[in-house]
C-alpha cells in the first residue's frame, strides 16, 4: 500500500497534477511573500539565538515563541495544502482561484507591509468591496449561474476515498518540496549577494531535506481530516463505513445525501462547506479549522513577532490594542440583548461605568477615604483586582436586572427611549456622588492588577494584552454556550415574535432580565479592565455616543453573529481611533497618498483638518456598510437567509405579496 501511494504521489494522475498546480501555486506565492518580509528573518534570528546567544539582541523566552510561532505557521500551512488538494471538486476554475488569492491574499500582504496592520487591513477591505461588487457585476451582466451548491456532493467509496488521501497526500508533499526549493535559492541570493553567517547553512540544509518529509506526513494528516467529512456508504452495526474508517462524521451518506436534496439553495449551500469534495475549499468548514489556529497562534504570539515585522513602536500599538479588546466584550455584551434577545438598549455605557466606578473605589484610596479607614497595603488592592473583576462584574449585572424590570412591558422604540434615559442617569449620578465618586474629577490612583513576577506598569503593555486575551476567550466562550443553551433558543425565540414564545410557555419576565443580566455583566468585566488599565475614571468619559459606538459594533458585524461581532468592533474601533485619528497625520506626510487630496482642499479651505470632519467621515461608512452590507459583515446563517430568501429562492409572489396598483393586483386578489 505504502508503495502504490509513493508512485502515485510522486507521478500523480493528469487530474491531480492539475490539482497540485492550482494549489501550490495559489498558496506558495503569499507564504514566499511572507517568508521574504519577515518570516526568513524570524527564523534567522531564532537560529543564531541558540546557537550563538551573544550575537542575538532577543531574549531566549521571545526567540523560543517565536520560534512556535513560525513552526505553527509553516506546519499548518502545509497541511492546509493537502486538505485543499484533497477537497476541492476541481470544477472550479484555476485562474480564478489565482485572482481570488491575489485580492483577498496578496494585497493585504502589500497594504499591511507599506502602511502597517490596521491602515493595511482597512485599505485591503476597501479593496475586497470594490472588487466583490465589480465581479457580481460581471457575473450579473454575463448572467452566470453559479453552479448548484450539491452538484459536486456524492457518496464516495473505498476507492474513490484512497484516491481523495492520496491526493492529500500529495498537496501536502510538493507544496513543501516547492516550498523548500524556493526558499533555498531565496538564501543562496542573501549569501552571494551580502554577509551571510555560516552557520546557516547547516540550517538551511536541514530545513531543504526535513520540509519534504513533514509534507508526507502532514499530508496524511490532511488527508484524514478530509476523510471524516466524506459521504460514505451505509454503516455497519459498530457505526463504521461498509469497507473502511473514513466518514464517520456524517454517518450514512446515501441517507445525508437525500436529506440535503429537499433542503433550500441557501440552506443546502451552508451544509455543502462541511462536506467533502467541495467546489470552494477554501471557504468551507474544514478549511476554517485551518484559520483559526493561524489566527490563534498570531493573535497569541503577536507581541514576540510585532519587532519582527514592524520595527519600533510596539508598546504603543499593544497598549492600543489592548484597549481594541474591552470594545471586543462590550459589543459581545451588547449582543447578547440586541442580537440574541432582540431588546433594543441605548443605555449599555451605564453598566461600562457601573464595572469601571466599582474597581475605581474598591482599588484605590477612594474608599478608606470615605470610612476614614487606615490606608491599605497597595499590594493587597492589587491582588483583589481578581475577585474583584468578577464582583464588579455582578454588581453591573444586578444593576441590568433593576434596568430591565420596568422594562419588561415595552418594546421597540418605548424601551430605547428608556434605556437610553438609564444610560443618561448613571454618569450625572456618579458626577454628583462627590463624597463617593469624586465628582467631575473622577478617581486616580487606581491598582493595576498584579500577579507572580509580572510587571504590570504602564511602561509594559505586553501583561495587559494576555489580560484581555485571557477575558475575550472566556466571553466568547460563555456566549457560544449561552447561544446554544435552552436558555439561548428562548432569546432567538422571544426575538423572533414574543407572542409566539410566551404561548410556547416561555417565562418572558425571567428570559428578559437574564438577557439583561448577562449582557450588563460583561460590560462590567470590561469596565473593570479599563479602569485598571487606565489608572483612573471619569465621569465624563461614559456618554450617549459611546452607546451608539457600541451598538453601531452590532449591527456592523452582524446581528447575533459572535464572529461577526468581534469583527464588528475591531472594524469600528480601528476605524475610529487608528485611521480617522490618523489622516492629518498621513495628509502632511508628502509621500503619502492623501497627501494631493489635503492640499486641494486646504486651498479651498484654508484651515481644513480632517479631524473637523472625523464624525462625517465615520457616519459616511457607517451609511454605505447597512447600504452594501446590510446583514453585517459576518452575518448569523438565520439572517443571512432572511435577507436574500426572495433572490435565492425565487418564491412566487401571491395576492398579499403585490402591491396595491400594481400590474397583477386586481387579477390576483379578483377586485370586481
Amino acid at each position: 500500500m505504502s508503495t502504490s501511494i509513493s508512485s502515485r504521489m510522486l507521478l500523480p494522475a493528469p487530474s491531480t497534477r492539475t490539482l497540485l498546480i492550482k494549489w501550490v501555486v495559489a498558496l506558495l506565492v503569499p507564504v514566499v511573500v511572507f517568508t521574504i518580509w519577515g518570516g526568513d528573518a524570524i527564523i534567522n534570528n531564532v537560529v543564531l539565538g541558540f546557537i550563538a546567544p551573544a550575537s542575538s539582541n532577543y531574549a531566549t523566552a521571545n526567540l523560543i515563541e517565536a520560534a512556535i510561532f513560525m513552526a505553527v505557521f509553516y506546519l499548518t500551512i502545509i497541511a492546509l495544502a493537502g486538505y485543499l488538494v484533497a477537497a476541492d471538486s476541481g470544477r472550479r476554475g484555476m485562474f480564478d482561484l489565482w485572482l481570488d488569492v491575489l485580492i483577498f491574499t496578496l494585497v493585504p500582504l502589500f497594504f499591511v507591509i507599506t502602511t502597517g496592520l490596521i491602515i493595511g487591513l482597512a485599505l485591503s477591505i476597501v479593496v475586497w468591496g470594490i472588487y466583490i461588487y465589480v465581479r457580481n457585476r460581471i457575473r450579473k451582466a454575463r448572467h452566470y449561474v453559479p453552479p448548484p451548491p450539491l452538484a459536486s456532493v456524492d457518496v464516495l467509496d473505498e476507492e474513490q476515498r484512497t484516491a481523495l488521501f492520496q491526493r492529500a497526500v500529495a498537496g501536502g508533499f510538493w507544496f513543501a518540496t516547492a516550498f523548500a526549493i524556493v526558499t533555498l535559492v531565496i538564501d543562496l541570493i542573501y549569501a552571494f549577494t551580502g554577509p551571510y553567517p555560516s552557520v546557516l547553512f547547516i540550517w538551511v540544509a536541514v530545513r531543504t531535506i526535513l520540509l519534504p518529509v513533514l509534507g508526507y506526513v502532514l499530508g496524511q494528516l490532511a488527508g484524514r481530516i478530509a476523510l471524516n467529512r466524506v459521504l460514505t456508504p451505509k454503516s455497519d452495526s459498530n457505526g463504521k463505513p461498509g469497507n473502511g474508517t473514513s466518514g464517520r462524521r456524517f454517518g450514512n451518506g446515501g441517507n445525508r445525501a437525500r436529506q440535503l436534496e429537499v433542503l433550500s439553495t441557501s440552506r443546502a449551500s451552508e451544509e455543502a462547506k462541511d462536506l467533502v469534495p467541495n467546489d470552494l475549499p477554501l471557504r468551507s468548514t474544514g478549511a476554517q479549522r485551518f484559520y483559526l489556529i493561524l489566527l490563534a497562534a498570531f493573535v497569541v504570539f503577536y507581541p514576540v513577532l510585532d519587532p519582527f515585522l514592524f520595527g519600533y513602536g510596539t508598546d504603543g500599538r499593544l497598549a492600543g490594542y489592548g484597549d481594541a479588546g474591552y470594545y471586543v466584550i462590550l459589543a459581545l455584551g451588547l449582543n447578547i440583548v440586541v442580537g440574541f434577545a432582540g431588546l433594543l438598549d441605548l443605555g449599555y455605557v451605564a453598566f461600562f461605568a457601573i464595572g469601571s466606578y466599582a474597581w475605581g473605589i474598591i482599588g484605590s484610596t477612594q474608599l478608606t477615604n470615605v470610612l476614614n479607614l487606615p490606608p491599605v497595603n497597595p499590594l493587597l488592592l492589587s491582588w483583589l483586582f481578581w475577585p474583584m473583576i468578577i464582583i464588579s462584574a455582578l454588581i453591573a449585572a444586578f444593576w441590568g436586572v433593576v434596568l430591565g424590570a420596568p422594562t419588561l412591558r415595552l418594546r421597540g422604540d418605548y424601551l430605547a427611549i428608556v434605556t437610553l434615559g438609564f444610560g443618561e442617569i448613571v454618569p450625572i449620578v456618579f458626577r454628583e456622588l462627590d463624597k463617593y465618586t469624586n465628582g467631575i474629577n473622577g478617581i486616580v490612583g487606581i491598582q493595576s492588577p498584579a500577579f507572580f513576577g509580572i510587571d504590570w506598569s504602564a511602561f509594559t503593555p505586553a501583561p495587559y494584552y494576555y489580560l484581555i486575551l485571557a477575558l475575550i476567550t472566556l466571553t466568547i466562550f460563555v456566549n457560544i454556550r449561552l447561544r446554544d443553551s435552552r436558555l439561548g433558543r428562548a432569546w432567538v425565540a422571544i426575538r423572533e415574535d414574543e407572542i409566539a414564545a410566551a404561548s410556547s410557555g416561555i417565562n418572558l419576565v425571567n428570559t428578559k432580565l437574564f438577557a439583561f443580566g448577562a449582557g450588563a455583566f460583561f460590560s462590567g468585566v470590561a469596565g473593570a479592565y479599563h479602569a485598571a488599565k487606565l489608572g483612573g475614571v471619569s465621569p465624563d468619559s461614559f456618554s450617549f455616543g459611546d452607546s451608539v459606538i457600541y451598538l453601531a459594533m452590532v449591527v456592523i458585524g452582524g446581528i447575533g453573529s459572535i464572529p461577526g461581532v468581534i469583527v464588528g468592533a475591531l472594524a469600528v474601533y480601528a476605524i475610529n481611533q487608528f485611521i480617522l485619528a490618523q489622516l492629518d497625520s498621513l495628509a502632511s506626510d508628502p509621500s503619502s497618498f492623501l497627501h494631493p487630496i489635503y492640499a486641494g482642499i486646504s486651498h479651498l479651505i484654508p484651515g481644513f483638518t480632517f479631524g473637523n470632519i472625523r464624525n462625517l467621515i465615520f457616519g459616511i461608512i457607517l451609511v454605505a456598510v447597512m447600504i452594501f452590507r446590510p446583514e453585517g459583515l459576518i452575518p448569523s446563517a438565520r439572517r443571512r437567509r432572511e435577507l436574500h430568501r426572495a433572490a435565492d429562492e425565487n418564491v412566487e409572489m401571491g395576492s398579499l405579496d403585490v402591491v396595491p396598483g400594481a400590474p397583477g393586483f386586481e387579477s390576483e386578489v379578483r377586485v370586481d
